[in-house]
């Protein structure tokens, strides 16, 4: 019997169950009763029949192996959750450590943020002090009147003046004196 009727079991063995008390209550010397006997005690001999048919060695047996298979599974699925409940843990665990990396990795870029900042700041509040005039020396290239609006380079060339200022104004460089 491999499909076993748990409704109709169940309902045979309820009504088996009164029966059976009125077995038991019978005097233990009145064991070879007939059913006619058994009947006028008011023992259900049908329902007794019935329970007696349905839970046959075959219906225990199947009984037996479903409840060792749902015990199986029960184990499986025990080991699955313990195996869940590890790799949680082991991940709450990696939570845990990336959110301490993230904690440091937060603090260590506010800081250079700030020093940015700070930096930046810095930039911004500098002024630079601009030649003014250079004196004419024997065998200087340029001539009096370009030595207001001309500073050498260190390579030899020359630079304009009005082109530095343009420079140092659009990097937000505050020149000394204006």
């Amino acid at each position: 019997m491999s499909e076993i009727n748990y409704q109709s079991l169940r309902e045979v063995a309820e009504r088996a169950i009164p029966a059976m008390e009125r077995l038991l209550m019978l005097p233990a010397d009145d064991d070879l009763l007939s059913e006619q006997e058994l009947k006028d005690y008011g023992v259900d001999i049908d329902a007794l029949n019935a329970f007696k048919f349905l839970t046959g060695p075959e219906t225990v047996l199947a009984l037996l192996d479903e409840r060792e298979r749902n015990q199986q599974y029960i184990k499986r699925r025990d080991q699955e959750n313990e195996d869940i409940a590890l790799t949680v843990g082991k991940l709450r665990v990696e939570l845990e450590a990336a959110k301490s990396k993230l904690n440091e990795q937060r603090e260590y870029y506010e800081g250079v943020i700030s020093d940015g900042c700070k930096r930046i700041a810095e930039l911004e509040a500098r002024e630079v002090q601009l030649p003014t005039r250079y004196d004419l020396r024997y065998g200087h290239p340029i001539n009096a009147d370009e030595r207001q609006v001309m500073i050498p380079k260190e390579n030899g060339s020359w630079l304009y003046l009005i082109d530095l200022e343009h420079a140092l104004r659009v990097a937000d460089i505050r020149i000394k004196g204006e």
